[in-house]
């Protein structure tokens, strides 16, 4: 059950003259944030169960996504996000006891998603875990064992030999794990299988070469990181048994709920492939346009947990909303939407860089197809809650929130209800200082009754 929410607002809202309303925690589900609002959340929750499984660049706190569901659907509706991140919608869903389907085209978003809303046994993760612990001290203090090492760009420049060493002993450990207990499930043994995963992923910036202050993955001169032999074995293991903490205290909640439907299908914001008028709420934060790169920020765990296959880094980052893969014959002339709040924008963009102004344009394209996509699985009378962050790309400011309302309600035919702005306190993204954004823009639609 998700923490309990106290009915009196006047100990957790605090409000000084034009100064925004700050949130101590938990948003009581009762209370209409006001039009046009600033609001501002000291989040208590962003590792609260599984939440703090794994890093992601510009995570939700968790209060937010809880104070929608809460406020806009009820018990056992059914919940979407269609560019699910890290799981936090999902995760939040499921603890509200509604059904709730997570979509998205980043297979290590996927990953994080599944094992954040699965939750596992704790006495049958110990016995485990002590086994796997067991085969990687072995196979670590063995002179027989030559791991294959995964090919992949730059390999050497990333990672120290004894990194990779050690990174292909978890790894072998962790996919040889059927061959050590064989009494479950097949399905069991994969949830398990992806809870070590996830947790091997966890580490694997940490013991790059990779500066770690930085959203995008790169190496910098300036940056040099110690990391000694056994050191990327023993992160892997503190990072084990806090994550199994983390499953232990979702476990405990998941016992004490009635339900708990939580589906993660194949599907892209797009074409999620769910069928029309199934869906009572849609909660979601888009990608930042100009700012995170998500095949680049986990091309490293992408490598080493084999999700690019035979695909090039550039391939997979051409299908994403918002990618930054484009060819020169695309933006070769100036792209127009024909939207008053856009087509300014890429205009005065365009002068600059005529490619980050056929980026913009593609963004803002691909969002209406995405929101065409929701209007079709909503319910009538269901809402689309998007948090968006406005932009400065080459010093042209991208109102964002403003040009998808204008797609939303003139193209889409939504109705829009109400925006609030949520100023941002910290978050894990690194975005250069000109074009850092302040918070976000929350935008309630409504599909027409």
């Amino acid at each position: 059950m998700v923490r309990p929410i106290s009915n009196d607002t006047s100990s957790d809202i605090h409000q000084e003259n034009d100064a925004p309303l700050e949130f101590i925690g938990d948003i009581d589900s009762s209370l209409e944030i006001p039009d046009g609002a600033d609001i501002l959340i000291v989040s208590k929750d962003q590792s609260y169960l599984t939440h703090g499984i794994h890093k992601f660049p510009a995570k939700f706190f968790p209060e937010l996504p809880r104070y929608l569901i809460q406020r806009y659907s009820e018990v056992n509706d059914t919940i979407l996000d269609p560019m699910c991140g890290s799981g936090t919608t999902i995760l939040e869903a499921a603890l509200c006891r509604r059904k709730s389907i997570g979509i998205d085209i980043d297979s290590i978003a996927r990953l994080i998603t599944h094992v954040k809303t699965t939750p596992i046994d704790p006495a049958i993760l110990e016995n485990i875990i002590t086994s796997l612990t067991q085969q990687i001290q072995k196979y670590s203090l063995s002179s027989e064992y030559h791991p294959e090492i995964p090919v992949f760009n730059y390999r050497d420049n990333w990672f120290r030999p004894h990194v990779l060493s050690e990174l292909c002993i978890i790894r072998d450990c962790i996919e040889s794990l059927p061959e050590v207990h064989d009494v479950y499930s097949v399905h069991e043994w994969s949830d398990i299988r992806d809870f070590f995963r996830i947790a091997m992923s966890s580490i694997i910036r940490d013991v790059s070469n990779a500066d770690p202050h930085c959203t995008r993955t790169v190496l910098r001169k300036k940056v040099i990181k110690k990391i000694d032999p056994g050191d990327t074995i023993s992160k892997f293991l503190v990072a084990l048994f806090e994550q199994a903490k983390a499953m232990k205290d979702l476990w405990s909640v998941y016992s004490s709920m009635k339900n708990w439907e939580v589906s993660i299908p194949e599907g892209t914001a797009t074409n999620t492939g769910l069928t029309d008028a199934s869906v009572d709420l849609v909660v979601t934060s888009p990608p930042y346009i100009n700012a995170v790169d998500y095949p680049r920020t986990h091309q490293l765990e992408m490598y080493w947990l084999g999700f690019l296959g035979d695909e090039s880094l550039s391939t997979v980052k051409r299908k994403y909303i918002g990618t930054e893969t484009v060819y020169k014959r695309e933006y070769s002339e100036l792209s127009v939407s024909g939207l008053d709040s856009l087509d300014p924008v890429l205009k005065e963009i365009f002068k600059q860089d005529p490619r980050r102004s056929f980026i913009t344009y593609m963004f803002f394209r691909d969002m209406e197809t995405q929101l065409r996509e929701t209007m079709r699985v909503l319910k009538p009378g269901g809402r689309y809650c998007i948090a968006i962050g406005s932009n400065l790309i080459r010093g042209v400011q991208v109102k964002s929130h403003e040009i998808l309302s204008e797609i939303s309600t003139v193209n889409v035919g939504f109705e829009l209800e109400r925006t609030f702005f949520s100023k941002l306190i910290r978050h894990f993204i690194r975005i250069p200082r000109k074009e850092r954004m302040l918070g976000e823009w929350i935008l309630i639609l409504k599909k027409p009754s």
